[in-house]
């Protein structure tokens, strides 16, 4: 009897860390679709200017139901820089956040409020070029011998667009020319579906 009691217990605990492992395997792996992109597409290059100030940026969508956790920018210099999430439709700020990027080419992110996505709803996210009163340099990206290469899909995140505006103070970026085949800034972020 106690044996019996003994198997069955070793059986149910066996059972409830096998629903453990379960739930961490379903976990949705973060995403972040613009650095990706840039360090996987071979025929992608990319360069640096030095004019501005610009708020640079890109349209996307999510597939998916999930939540920007982070933002981030990756500019050629380090400096405090702006990026903004917005609405593409209301062209409202949804989240805004500073970046302290501490060194070159370097990918920092920071948290922000978790922010929700309706799937195949258009958003923005930017950056500016100016870091405390002084244009800095900002990145861009072109295919090797010309052409567009966007919108271009990475996991659940579909971007549509370049955007940009020649402008210091937080302003929608919505000028449109080349925006398929240059990509500017590098702000980022991480997206996790649902």
């Amino acid at each position: 009897m106690n044996t019996t009691k003994t198997i069955c217990g070793l059986l149910l605990l066996g059972a409830a860390s096998l629903s453990g492992c379960k739930k961490a395997d379903d976990a949705k792996p973060a995403e972040n679709t613009l650095t990706n992109f840039m360090s996987t597409e071979a025929t992608v290059v990319s360069g640096v200017r030095t004019s501005g100030p610009w708020e640079l940026g890109v349209v996307f969508s999510s597939s998916a139901a999930g939540k920007i956790t982070q933002v981030g920018s990756k500019m050629p210099e380090p400096g405090n820089y702006r990026v903004i999430i917005w609405d593409f439709d209301t062209k409202q700020v949804l989240r805004q956040k500073s970046i302290e990027q501490t060194a070159p080419d370097k990918l920092t992110m920071d948290e922000v409020e978790s922010l929700a996505l309706t799937p195949n709803k258009k958003y923005v996210i930017s950056i500016n070029s100016q870091s405390a009163g002084t244009n800095k340099k900002y990145g861009y990206a072109y295919k090797t011998g010309g052409g567009e290469f966007m919108p271009f899909t990475k996991g659940s995140i579909l971007v549509y667009n370049a955007c940009y505006k020649n402008i210091a103070t937080a302003g929608f970026p919505d000028a449109t020319v080349n925006v398929k085949s240059e990509f500017y800034g590098y702000p980022e972020f991480t997206f996790i579906a649902d």
